[in-house]
């Protein structure tokens, strides 16, 4: 499931306005079920406000809780309810590439750009917060509720003013030296988005969008680097992930399943026995 597409389509659930190549969402949380399957497709700047949320990308785990931030990179994900019965109130923005190398490129001679560290690969980055960023992300929440047209210049200086204190945090070299290298036109390699992202059921399109590509450079790239087709690649480590967590976990076969992009149980262990020659459930006695 589309995050984005989610959200933009519901504007019924999740409170929203949009300017330029900008979503904003102000809204508390509607997932009923205990785990989802997502995947986000631009970047998010993600500000909790009550509650919170668990997140699994591959074997990491993210907590966000309550005043936690965080930069959500594209990526595929599963997202767990937390035990907090008061439910997950956040703020988010989706920002498109493009319009992050422009507001940093607008910044560039203000900000701290030596000896930045490593580009992170986690699917999410903490965002520090202090006192001048908390201000700047709460002072937008009432717009939400303004019925009269707003107009975009006001809108976007408290974006770029909420961004540029963000940036110019000394504990968010991470997130500088992010938005840097999208500004150096950095690509990030097809093998990377793929080993964090093949445990989820997601189409050749949208691994091709995770990765910045298109769908035929996508392919190009990826058989230059695999040597295979991603359909036998992707099948191929999802059932080798499965047997693993069959072999040292107590999840139920339905479970690991699910979470190595498998939507039909009955396929899984059909194609399991096909490989390996005995079904999940032998395997794990």
């Amino acid at each position: 499931m589309d995050l984005y597409k989610l959200h933009a389509s519901n504007p019924h659930i999740f409170q929203q306005f949009s300017v330029k190549d900008i979503l904003f969402l102000y809204y508390k949380c509607p997932q009923k079920e205990k785990i989802l399957q997502l995947y986000s497709s631009y970047n998010q700047f993600v500000f909790s406000l009550k509650g919170g949320k668990i997140f699994h990308q591959g074997d990491r785990r993210y907590k966000v809780d309550k005043d936690s931030s965080y930069l959500f990179r594209r990526a595929g994900f599963l997202q767990e309810m937390s035990d907090d019965t008061q439910g997950w109130e956040l703020l988010a923005f989706y920002l498109k590439d493009d319009y992050l190398k422009k507001i940093f490129d607008d910044f560039r001679r203000h900000l701290p750009l030596n000896e930045l560290p490593v580009t992170p690969k986690e699917m999410m980055v903490r965002i520090s917060i202090n006192d001048r960023i908390r201000e700047c992300y709460l002072s937008i929440i009432p717009y939400f509720n303004q019925r009269e047209s707003l107009p975009e210049e006001i809108i976007e200086i408290k974006l770029k003013e909420l961004l540029y204190n963000i940036f110019v945090n000394p504990e968010n070299r991470n997130i500088l030296s992010y938005i840097n290298s999208l500004a150096d036109g950095y690509q990030t390699p097809v093998w990377q988005v793929m080993e964090s992202n093949y445990m989820y059921n997601l189409k050749l399109s949208e691994y091709a969008h995770l990765a910045n590509r298109s769908l035929s450079a996508f392919k190009r790239d990826f058989m230059e680097y695999y040597g295979v087709t991603p359909g036998r690649w992707l099948a191929s480590k999802r059932l080798k992930r499965a047997k693993t967590l069959i072999e040292t976990t107590q999840k139920t076969i339905g479970e690991i399943a699910f979470e190595n992009g498998f939507s039909n149980l009955s396929h899984f262990c059909r194609v399991f026995k096909d490989k390996y020659g005995i079904t999940p459930t032998e395997c794990r006695n």
